[in-house]
């Protein structure tokens, strides 16, 4: 794995860490943040955010639900130990 990829990953966990993120976040949320938003942003292309997503559901340590008009990524609760 790359570096580039391992930290897009890393960027992504610490943004579904962060409080603002505890009912999961749209896809949109980790390249684009508001003003009065506090979390960190992911650095990288969205394919590249997209791919890295992949492997960390892969991985087990996030969580997609597709329950609305966009789908919610969310940190598994094992992925806090990781």
């Amino acid at each position: 794995m790359s570096n580039e990829r391992r930290r897009i990953k890393q960027e992504i966990l610490q943004a579904l860490m962060h409080p603002e993120a505890e009912e999961g976040l749209y896809f949109r949320n980790f390249y684009h943040l508001h003003e009065e938003d506090e979390r960190p942003v992911v650095q990288g292309e969205e394919v590249e955010i997209l791919d890295a997503l992949k492997e960390l559901i892969d991985e087990g340590l996030v969580d997609i639900s597709d329950g609305g008009k966009e789908a919610v990524f969310s940190l598994k609760e094992q992925a806090l130990a990781h």
